[in-house]
């Protein structure tokens, strides 16, 4: 398939969202490197100029014009060589759907200097510019809320989408032509997309015109098995229409605010027939160059992806803050925090964290004992600083108060807040601010979800690299630490084994030396939990599931007898899935406080999830499902 084609160079950046000075002068060095290597095309991915995901600031036309005025930087450095690389169009002539001049997230074709232009194509677009067909509307995504959808245009103009899908030509240096499409993204998952009664495939149109490959200039966030849904996608593509495909996609970080969403790359060469030609090495900066001979790169498990996503979520905030952090991390001796300091070990450096381990009367020593076992391993430094003092003498203060129409009630859970407040507004925001520190959340995802931590106490922190990892998932990646990045026990295997259960040791009642933790049934409420947040699923889908009999099948867990010996009868089990449902519903207060969530899932809390404070309703047919259900046995 190659030996028909031009050499091409596609170059996976590492992309610096609302930084065009800094990606204009990366892609000026990989155009010289891609010229001096031999090839005749070099591709880079969408928004490579801008960035992707910059929320509001698409709105501010002074930055768009500067943004857009950059493609003339790259425009005069396409002597000898054919450039494809994704950027903001503007069209000053026509306002769009924001009340702000017309915006195209597009691909622009410049070679020898100057833009391509084609025959065919209708006015009003400037020369080399083919804006993006399909725009998603769905998760972080806000194409639409920006610009100017060439569907759209299409609809505005009376024409069809199809009238701008020619392809470009180019001349080779041997004399040959060379004729090429161009995609954008999701132009690529058409078969989500009807248009005149059948799917919106411009690679299908494309090919019909006599293309001989096809360049999808993409933008795409990784999540775990996305990069396998779309060569699915793309193989059942061009079984139509048999044609190579080239997926330029970038790596690196960006973020909406609530979300730090990270890029693999996975840069691909699909033969015309699906086939993995070449995949560039994922999560670092690299060009494929497609004659290399060099074989595809294998693909990641779930775990090891994970790592690299976590590690590129944490290294963004040295490029949001345009220096190097240092990290402060609150080390309880339990699982979570013996992860996140691990993690900010790989990602910045032992030297660049700092820890601090903060006791009271209920924190045991094998716990202590951990947090400056895993410290010391990992060289971090280490600082035991014990709150026992501060925390009686607030307990003291907070009731020996009344108000004059109430006492008031000092009960176990507001004793609880009080030390995790003590630790999180007190001790970590103190020593934060004292060293110059950046500190972080160590929540995961199914504490996130069930509201089980304390607001300004373990609510708090400029990032939380593990909540959107439930726990049996932070398991899993303690594991990996040890055993493939670490080589050795620095995460202690009583955490691990679940020797040491997991506790927030805030009173007697969570003594892990007498097996007492949190009120969570990890691995079942994981599995639950993971089907109401990615699956949209509600208590009346679980209810169905069970009277059907395939309850643990459907969420994908199937440990029977611990089941078993945590519902006894069903009514407990109705009462638990009530239970969780509700504490779902009224944390959202805590979830919207909460620091940027490094994105990893399909669908994390933050701007991926978009969650309101809404009342309880229960949907009618529960009712009747829950009676069928109280008239069985636990099977």
């Amino acid at each position: 398939m190659t030996d028909a084609l031009p050499e091409i160079a596609l170059v996976q950046m590492d992309v610096k969202p609302a930084r065009p000075d800094l990606n204009v002068q990366t892609m000026l060095r990989y155009i010289d490197s891609g010229r001096a290597a031999g090839a005749e095309l070099i591709v880079f991915s969408e928004l490579c100029i801008s960035g992707y995901i910059l929320g509001d600031l698409w709105e501010v036309d002074a930055l768009v014009e500067d943004f857009a005025a950059y493609s003339e930087t790259i425009r005069e450095a396409s002597q000898d060589i054919t450039v494809l690389f994704g950027n903001v169009a503007v069209d000053r002539a026509n306002i769009g759907e924001d009340g702000r001049i017309r915006k195209y997230n597009a691909v622009h074709v410049c070679a020898d200097g100057r833009y391509l232009a084609r025959e065919n194509v209708p006015a009003g677009l400037p020369a080399g510019v083919q804006p993006k067909t399909l725009h998603p509307n769905y998760r972080f995504f806000d194409d639409d809320r920006h610009f100017y959808s060439l569907r759209k245009l299409a609809d505005a103009s009376g024409r069809s989408v199809y009238d701008w899908t020619q392809p470009f030509e180019v001349r080779l240096r041997d004399g040959r032509t060379f004729r090429f499409g161009v995609q954008l993204c999701e132009d690529i998952w058409c078969q989500d997309y009807g248009y005149a009664e059948e799917i919106l495939d411009t690679l299908r149109v494309f090919h019909n015109r006599g293309a001989q490959a096809l360049f999808n200039l993409s933008s795409s966030p990784w999540t775990w098995q996305k990069n396998a849904k779309r060569n699915r996608v793309v193989r059942d593509i061009l079984r139509r229409s048999p044609i190579p495909v080239f997926y330029v996609n970038q790596v690196g970080a960006q973020n909406n605010g609530k979300n730090i969403i990270v890029f693999d790359g996975d840069t691909t060469v699909y033969s015309p027939q699906g086939e993995i030609l070449r995949r560039a090495q994922p999560w670092r900066e690299q060009t494929v160059l497609c004659r290399s001979g060099e074989p595809p790169a294998s693909s990641q498990d779930e775990i090891a992806a994970i790592y690299d996503a976590i590690l590129t979520g944490l290294r963004h905030l040295d490029d949001v803050r345009e220096r190097e952090n240092r990290f402060l991390v609150g080390v309880s001796g339990g699982i979570d925090s013996s992860v996140v300091v691990s993690m900010l070990a790989q990602a910045v450096g032992p030297e660049r964290v700092f820890a601090v381990n903060m006791p009271t009367r209920f924190n045991a020593s094998i716990t202590q004992e951990n947090a400056k076992q895993v410290c010391r391993t990992l060289e971090v430094d280490y600082l035991s600083c014990p709150i026992q003092d501060l925390y009686e003498h607030l307990s003291d203060k907070i009731k020996g108060v009344s108000f004059a129409r109430t006492p008031g009630d000092y009960t176990r859970l507001v004793d609880e807040n009080l030390q995790a407040r003590i630790r999180g507004a007190d001790i970590l925001a103190g020593l934060a601010a004292k060293f110059g520190l950046v500190f972080t959340n160590n929540g995961n995802k199914t504490e996130t979800a069930l509201g089980y931590a304390t607001l300004y106490g373990d609510v708090n922190g400029a990032v939380a690299p593990i909540a959107d990892l439930y726990k049996v998932q932070v398991l899993q990646l303690a594991r990996f630490l040890n055993e493939q990045v670490l080589g050795r026990e620095v995460i202690p295997d009583n955490l691990i084994s679940g020797e040491t259960v997991p506790s927030a040791e805030l009173s007697e009642a969570q003594d892990v030396t007498r097996g007492l933790g949190d009120p969570i049934k990890y691995g079942y409420h994981d599995a639950m939990l993971r089907q109401i947040i990615e699956y949209r699923k509600v208590p009346v889908d679980f209810l169905h599931w069970f009277v059907n009999g395939i309850l643990l099948e459907e969420i994908g867990w199937n440990d029977r007898e611990k089941f078993r010996a945590w519902f006894p009868d069903v009514n407990t089990w109705i009462e638990d899935l009530e239970w969780v449902s509700r504490q779902v519903r009224v944390n959202y207060f805590k979830r919207v406080q909460a620091p940027p969530i490094i994105v990893l899932s399909k669908r994390a809390f933050g701007f991926d999830l978009r969650e309101s404070q809404l009342p309880a309703y229960e949907i009618r047919r529960y009712g009747e499902l829950k009676e069928l259900a109280l008239s069985m046995e636990i099977p």
